[in-house]
């Protein structure tokens, strides 16, 4: 239909709604006059993360044990500022730490003239009773808490510059590329190695640009890697082999400096390179001032930082993790410093990936044995190794559940405590729970029955722990309970969430599909308006992120935190979920995005459906998506796989062709060499098919995914000629989120095209 004959048949009142639908590019049909407001936009504004982050106290209790005993303080908040509690299990006791009002009295007479009686905010504290230290207004105290006496805390101990020994009295340094170890005692330097180059340095790290860019520094890029040992005789170092790596650069083109961009570059691993750096070990002894290169392969670098990734054991030996390029075999690996000689611990191997984001290894030196993850069985188990000769003792655990975390490891006993998720078959397969179990494998016992998710810490003695727990609609618990059984000794804190509550704050609505393969139960959230209304209809917001690493959908009360919050207030139904692909569900489900990372969105248009005929008042043709980094990608896929689908969408930060992003997270999940799928799935190749409105965002700084992966896209588009919106943030790095105008955009981006209303014209959005 013709503007003409819109205007011919329709009144002035419903012209705006109607002809902005009719003549929109996404042909949708607007159901009911709607108008948007300062007033929406206020009220929107309300429900940003950094708005109701505030507004909720005591979702965490961080317990700091006294001593190798069971006794412990936490930090508490309420409406007159912060307090301090002692706990003693032993005998079921919780009280002030100390009196605030007599340790305010105390530091009025040490000289803090602006200690104020129920709001001392202490940094750093810590507590030897009766005795406590900590900091307050920038000034070091020590305080008895028996007597009330505080005096000025003069023993400070200085952070010691990179590269210093433990006990001070050595420091390893980089110069012209050649490690140098400097006596801190007599100021005598040893060069240790001369044929140190740029591209073959000593010692070199490649750190992350973006925190000199966010500080607005020059970037400094020769950081040191020096990992001492504890007895201060040895460290571990590398000679980086960077002489093929090629370099990204940063243009800031908006600066204080002048109206010249000034331009950053930096060493970057892309992913399918020929070649990345990769360090050859060194290990120098400080006392004979020796440095050894190790027989070991080279370790491969695949993003920022040190290129090492391993610590000192009790034992005095260095273990380290190490893969190859192609991620299909894992190493753990022990040097020994007083024989220089590296040998493999454990080999993980697998004929698709490795993961490395879920490898735990815990060293049992009092029992000549160590503990190993692995995926060999379909999922997430511990399995003991004898550390003498490296031999599989036996597995830890078994059957259908992903191991997350080990909270402690009693040796006396031999038991093991873990947190892991899918064991327990009638509940959401991503909640943990804490576990116990004899490292022969025998007598696993559930410690936390409650169907929520639990965070738990143990105390020293391994008599007692704390165990937080939430789902995405209740409110977090604290609650110490008993090792032996999980029996509950009493309630710690309970999180408040009146002023959450009080500004009409609705949790979101979990809910459950079935994935497309007809047969895999999927789970997701609904963000719905405040206000929402069951009669009426609303548009769909995909908020999708689904990269393998890791699952993204809350499972605790963490979901006022969410973007989401804020779009469903101007008058959307948002939903977030984890399709296959996704990480901590079994490898088989896992596996599903090998080499298919464009497939990312097909559970998520699945289930987008089965909502739409489960709820009316979702209104299935006017969907929308958006995402950031990953998601990003997915978002501009989803759009150019599912055009009919998909109308509206807002990428930002995406990684759209995986060539322009880092080594180690692109060849993790689509493998090396470099294969056709690489090619056929870039979304430069698939532009062609956009049919909707689609606004592509990076920030100029981003150091995760250079901004060229945005600007290849809308190179891509322009040669479809295709019509799109790009934003380029000037200083913004990866988080496009931080930046209020952003978010704005986006807002208007879905009140335009997805309500077909006009946003409220230049509003502002609070920093």
């Amino acid at each position: 239909m013709s503007q003409s004959k819109c205007v011919a048949l329709m009144t002035a009142v419903s012209l705006l709604a109607a002809c902005q639908s009719n003549l929109s590019s996404t042909n949708i049909e607007s159901k009911e006059k709607l108008s948007i407001q300062d007033s929406d936009y206020q009220r929107a504004e309300q429900f940003l993360p950094q708005n109701l982050l505030p507004l909720v106290k005591n979702t965490k209790l961080v317990p700091n044990w006294i001593g190798e005993g069971n006794a412990f303080w936490f930090k508490q908040q309420d409406h007159q500022g912060y307090k301090y509690i002692y706990v003693d299990p032993l005998n079921n006791l919780q009280k002030p730490l100390f009196d605030h009002k007599k340790l305010a009295s105390a530091l009025l007479h040490s000289g803090v003239e602006n200690a104020k009686k129920d709001q001392l905010s202490l940094e750093s504290l810590n507590v030897e009773l009766p005795l406590i230290s900590f900091t307050i207004h920038d000034k070091q105290f020590q305080c008895d808490i028996k007597l009330y006496i505080c005096s000025p805390n003069k023993k400070t101990s200085l952070a010691k510059e990179p590269g210093t020994s433990p006990d001070g009295q050595w420091k390893l340094t980089v110069e012209q590329y050649n490690l140098v170890l400097t006596s801190l005692k007599t100021g005598s330097k040893t060069q240790l190695t001369t044929d140190g180059t740029e591209g073959f340095p000593y010692g070199l790290m490649h750190p992350n640009p973006a925190h000199d860019l966010r500080d607005n520094k020059p970037y400094q890029p020769k950081q040191v890697y020096a990992n001492w040992s504890e007895d201060s005789q040895y460290v571990m170092t590398y000679q980086l082999d960077r002489r093929n790596t090629g370099k990204y650069a940063l243009v800031r083109a908006s600066h204080q400096r002048g109206k010249r961009p000034e331009t950053t570059e930096f060493y970057y691993p892309s992913a399918a390179e020929q070649q990345l750096p990769s360090a050859h070990l060194m290990l120098i002894n400080a006392e004979n001032k020796t440095v050894t290169r190790l027989k070991a392969p080279p370790v491969m670098q695949t993003y920022y930082g040190a290129a090492l990734w391993g610590w000192w054991q009790e034992d005095g030996k260095f273990v380290y993790h190490n893969r190859f390029r192609g991620n299909r075999q894992y190493f753990m690996r022990e040097v020994n410093p007083e024989t220089a000689k590296v040998r493999v611990l454990v080999e993980e191997r697998d004929d698709k990936y490795i993961d490395p984001w879920v490898q735990q290894y815990r060293a049992l030196p009092e029992l000549n044995a160590f503990i190993w993850s692995s995926q060999r069985d379909g999922f997430q188990h511990l399995y003991l190794y004898n550390s003498v000769d490296g031999k599989l003792k036996n597995a830890i655990t078994q059957g259908n559940m992903t191991v997350r975390v080990i909270r402690g490891v009693d040796t006396k006993k031999q038991q093991v405590y873990f947190e892991a998720s899918g064991r327990e078959t009638d509940r959401d397969p991503y909640l943990r729970h804490l576990y116990r179990v004899d490292l022969d494998g025998r007598n696993l016992t559930l410690l936390t029955p409650e169907v929520a998710e639990h965070d738990t810490r143990l105390s020293p003695d391994f008599k007692y722990f704390i165990d937080t727990y939430s789902t995405a609609t209740q409110a977090p618990i604290s609650i110490l309970r008993s090792t032996q059984d999980g029996t509950i000794i009493r309630t710690l804190q309970k999180a408040d969430t009146s002023a959450l509550i009080a500004l009409g704050w609705q949790p979101p609505r979990p809910f459950s599909v079935i994935a497309g393969d007809g047969k895999t139960p999927l789970y997701g959230l609904m963000y719905l308006p405040s206000n929402f209304d069951p009669n009426k209809k609303y548009p769909v917001i995909d908020d999708i992120y689904t990269g393998p690493h890791n699952f993204f959908t809350p499972k605790s009360f963490v979901t006022y935190r969410s973007q989401a919050n804020a779009l469903a207030e101007l008058g959307f139904v948002v939903i977030k979920m984890d399709g296959r692909g996704t990480n901590k569900r079994g490898r088989a489900f896992h596996e599903y995005s090998f080499k298919n990372l464009s497939g990312g969105s097909d559970d998520h248009v699945t289930a987008i459906k089965q909502l739409g005929k489960r709820f009316d008042f979702l209104d299935l043709n006017r969907v929308g998506i958006f995402g950031f980094s990953a998601g990003g990608y997915d978002t501009a896929h989803a759009m150019f796989k599912y055009p009919d689908f998909f109308k509206v969408g807002v990428s930002a930060s995406g990684n759209h062709d995986f060539r322009v992003d880092k080594a180690g997270w692109n060849e993790m999940w689509m493998g090396y060499p470099e294969t056709p799928e690489w090619e056929a799935q870039s979304n430069l190749n698939w532009a062609k098919h956009l049919q909707g409105k689609l606004l592509i965002a990076h920030g100029e700084l981003d150091t995760n995914v250079h901004p060229a992966a945005t600007l290849q896209l809308a190179d891509a588009l322009m040669k479809a000629n295709k019509d799109f919106d790009l934003m380029i943030y000037p200083n913004m790095g990866h988080v496009l989120d931080k930046n209020p105008y952003f978010v704005r955009q986006r807002w208007d981006y879905f009140v335009r095209h997805l309500l077909a209303v006009e946003p409220p014209k230049s509003y502002v959005i609070s920093k």
